[in-house]
């Protein structure tokens, strides 16, 4: 009877302690920083196509979060089961559910590595996804339930939760073209007022990458379609291509592809179906398109200038 007491009683004390696990609520501000991994991707435009700036400011509250960080402010609203975005040069508020992400986890890695960072003891995770590695610094003291991310896959912070239960410090994203990092220098565990979490009233619509791109523009006269048919020796197709037997002309199309850099310049052109054409109008081709004018630079986000790949089909025709 006394060992079944004494079970009894130690039960109690374990539910106890978890019923007054307390879960973190305050304000993190992280250093953050970015490297390109990629020639082609300066770092003033890598800055802008992550909408970064030089720190982060994060708001924590029973599992809503509030990200302000350059042109960018970010609203995870748990009840909405919604990401939101706000980019300070747009009347428009973005959204992704909170399942949009379907990107597979390929590995999860438990390191012994431990940091110190702004005085907790911080334990790291990786975990693998798409072609995106996230390694996380996380305090155990710090905690966070990980039932109010279980459904937010977005960069697969459901695993990130599932896994710790606290909250991160630290971190690092990395991928072939560029690595992302960020580190706590201040934390205040502090109550945050519920209206730190309403979304500004503006029209509402779902994200996507591609309609928060102006393409760049080719801006002389006539526009690039014109630049080419001035400059390109077409007599290169008279002497390389045939006419068929029984045929009234012939033709090959050389598709080219080039990046246009946030200055609006030309750079890497290739021939992306150089077997199916003759190799004389491939060359040409690259020779016209290389020598092209500078660009109008493509804008994201409204107003930062970016990179952009641009492709052209380049037609060589021969008539009798």
């Amino acid at each position: 009877m006394k060992k079944a007491t004494i079970s009894l009683f130690t039960l109690l004390l374990c539910m106890s302690l978890i019923a007054q696990q307390k879960e973190f609520e305050g304000i993190i501000i992280y250093k953050v920083e970015t490297k390109s991994k990629s020639e082609l991707i300066s770092e003033k435009a890598l800055k802008s196509m992550t909408a970064l700036g030089n720190d982060m400011t994060i708001f924590i509250k029973k599992g809503n979060y509030k990200q302000v960080s350059g042109i960018l402010t970010t609203y995870y609203i748990t009840k909405d089961q919604k990401v939101y975005y706000k980019f300070n040069s747009l009347d428009t508020l973005y959204y992704l559910g909170y399942s949009s992400d379907t990107t597979k986890v390929k590995k999860i890695t438990r390191h012994d590595e431990e940091r110190n960072i702004a005085g907790f003891e911080c334990k790291s995770i990786t975990i693998e996804s798409g072609g995106d590695a996230r390694k996380y610094y996380y305090a155990p003291d710090l905690y966070m339930n990980p039932d109010y991310d279980k459904n937010n896959t977005i960069e697969r912070y459901d695993v990130y939760t599932k896994e710790t239960s606290s909250i991160y410090l630290g971190y690092l994203q990395e991928n072939k073209n560029y690595s992302i990092s960020g580190t706590c220098k201040k934390l205040q565990q502090t109550d945050v007022i519920d209206s730190t979490f309403e979304l500004p009233h503006l029209p509402q619509k779902k994200f996507s990458i591609e309609e928060l791109i102006t393409p760049p523009e080719f801006t002389r006269s006539g526009g690039f379609t014109k630049y080419l048919q001035t400059n390109l020796d077409m007599e290169i197709g008279a002497k390389h291509l045939k006419i068929p037997k029984g045929e009234e002309k012939v033709s090959q199309t050389v598709i080219v592809q080039f990046l246009i850099n946030e200055f609006g310049r030309i750079s890497t052109a290739e021939v992306v179906n150089k077997k199916e054409v003759h190799p004389k109008l491939a060359e040409e081709a690259l020779r016209v398109v290389n020598g092209s004018p500078p660009w109008k630079p493509a804008t994201i986000y409204g107003s930062e200038k970016t990179i952009f790949w641009q492709k052209v089909p380049i037609t060589f025709q021969v008539s009798k």
